[in-house]
């Protein structure tokens, strides 16, 4: 399949309220840069601050009205489909106007329409007299920062294989990803999943060595920092791979530093200096092992282990071994990095011609201190060191759970703090998802925080309208943790970082009695409120 060619000289319609827009803005940065240099001028530090948060504000607002002009609503790419399927699609209304940048629309055109044609040639609909059994749905809404594009019908029953593997390459070349649902006995639903934009996108920062890249947010699932003590409970061999165990999933780990050849260093916490990192296994060597169908092969030992508490970081309690997890595609997997830094939009460019040749990088982009950073691509980086799939990961999950004393009786907390010393917990299974919200985004009505939210109202709360807490800074964006109990759904305001843990629950009730706390728990060495989410629900 070949896809669409786009035409960059093709003319694009802009709005006059974007043009407008783009007009004022352009005239209050060059107030802002005059102001900034008559600061510069007269070394009035006050000044230059004020005009600096200006020019910052306004160059935000100049970026989302030139994004605007890139977005064009998926109306446009659903009108070929309902052309050569006529009376046979049913198009949902709701999502036709969600827009989408014109270069995927583009790229997206063919795959989509080629997808719709294997529902056609595996329809079962002509079999059933019921007139609707043959009816496809197409629909598109927005989540979590991405347009999901669906189609689904009651009698068309594709496995993966009837997916051809162009139509998943293509869709997972721009970011995206496919997903297959069941409908019943003889239904599907068929997900593609695709970032709003390519220009500017959310990343989150990493390094190893002194280098710094960036990871699409929209392939990051969750950050881990899994501390020296917990090493030998989280991190297995399985054959020669190392492997994470997170909430009864098996993940490949991929160590960053030896995808890419970086040298990986460490920061000494006895001196402050950075060290070079000699150790090649990631597993503790105290670790049970595992050959590739999942029986244990043996359990590595240590020797003159009081002498290696001194010297190895696996078994010093300062030792962390951060891992992001990601996936693409059907790929997930754990990554290992020295270090994990603030999310940041990042503007996207091609890489260069000798990287042209490198699968590693999706792109690269210029950092704030006008150093390049290179973007990470996930896909690629799975396919290089042939990593299994999630689907091949889960099977090897279930032969491992035959092992008694590998995991434990566990629960999912998910762990946040308020202030900075102020250490909370909850059970992850009321945990819906966990969202980044604008400042700007959120609504107050009659002193109740409120945020537009997939469709509905999202009530938001913070800390301190629970327990007596201090009360969070304001910040340009949130972090949400969006909780479901009971049916009831609500936004619990914290500072990052968000980890999930999984912990022996031994919770001490006898030191604080206060609503929606059931008590205490040390936790990575801090005192950490563990919270009824039951009994908080009913509180709000």
């Amino acid at each position: 399949m070949e896809s669409t060619p786009i035409n960059n000289n093709s003319p694009v319609q802009v709005s006059r309220r974007i043009l407008e827009s783009l007009t004022s803005l352009a005239g209050e940065l060059v107030l802002g840069r005059n102001q900034l240099l008559q600061g510069i001028n007269n070394s009035d530090p006050a000044v230059i601050e004020t005009s600096g948060q200006s020019i910052d504000l306004i160059t935000s607002e100049i970026q989302n009205a030139i994004m605007q002009t890139r977005m064009q609503p998926v109306a446009s790419l659903f009108e070929s489909i309902c052309q050569k399927l006529g009376d046979r699609v049913i198009l949902d209304e709701t999502g036709k106007e969600i827009m989408l940048d014109r270069t995927i629309l583009d790229a997206i055109r063919n795959p989509l329409n080629a997808l719709a044609d294997r529902f056609v040639k595996f329809d079962a609909g002509a079999e059933i007299e019921n007139s609707n059994g043959d009816k496809i749905l197409l629909k598109a809404f927005q989540d979590a920062g991405q347009v999901n594009i669906v189609l689904s019908a009651d009698r068309v029953a594709l496995s993966a294989t009837d997916i051809p593997e162009h139509i998943s390459s293509a869709i997972e070349e721009l970011g995206g990803a496919v997903d297959l649902d069941s409908i019943g006995d003889k239904g599907c639903a068929v997900t593609i999943k695709l970032p709003l934009t390519l220009a500017i996108i959310p990343g989150q920062m990493i390094s190893i060595g002194n280098e710094k890249f960036a990871v699409p947010q929209t392939n990051l699932s969750e950050l881990l920092r899994i501390q020296a003590a917990d090493t030998k409970n989280k991190i297995q061999k399985v054959g020669e791979a190392d492997v994470i165990r997170l909430r009864g999933e098996l993940l490949p780990l991929l160590n960053l530093s030896d995808l890419l050849d970086v040298e990986q260093s460490y920061i000494c916490p006895e001196s402050g200096e950075r060290k070079t990192e000699r150790r090649k296994n990631l597993a503790d060597r105290r670790s049970k092992k595992y050959d590739a169908d999942g029986r244990v092969i043996g359990i590595e030992k240590i020797e003159n282990t009081q002498e290696r508490v001194k010297t190895d970081r696996r078994l010093n309690r300062t030792g962390v071994t951060n891992i992001a997890i990601v996936f693409a595609g059907n790929y997930k997997y754990g990554l290992v990095v020295e270090q994990f830094y603030d999310s940041e939009e990042i503007v996207v460019k091609p890489v260069g011609r000798h990287l042209k040749t490198c699968k590693a990088y999706a792109g690269a982009t210029i950092m704030g201190d006008g150093k390049v950073s290179l973007i990470l691509d996930i896909l690629n980086l799975a396919q290089m060191v042939g990593v299994a799939t999630a689907p091949e990961s889960r099977r090897l999950s279930k032969k491992l759970e035959a092992d008694p004393g590998l995991e434990g009786k566990k629960e999912s907390l998910v762990m946040f703090k308020n202030m900075e010393t102020e250490y909370f917990a909850a059970s992850f299974k009321h945990v819906q998802r966990i969202e980044r919200f604008k400042t700007a985004d959120i609504e107050k009505i009659e002193d109740k925080r409120i945020i537009q939210y997939r469709g509905n109202v999202l009530r938001l709360y913070e800390i301190s309208e629970i327990v007596n807490a201090g009360t969070l800074p304001e910040k340009e964006y949130r972090e949400v943790i969006v909780f479901n109990v009971d049916g009831r759904t609500f936004g619990l305001i914290v500072s990052p970082p968000v980890d999930i843990l999984d912990v022996h629950l031994n919770v001490d009730d006898g030191n604080f009695d206060l609503p929606g706390i059931k008590g205490t728990m040390n936790i990575n060495g801090h005192t950490t409120l563990v919270m009824d989410m039951r009994q908080t629900a009913q509180l709000l």
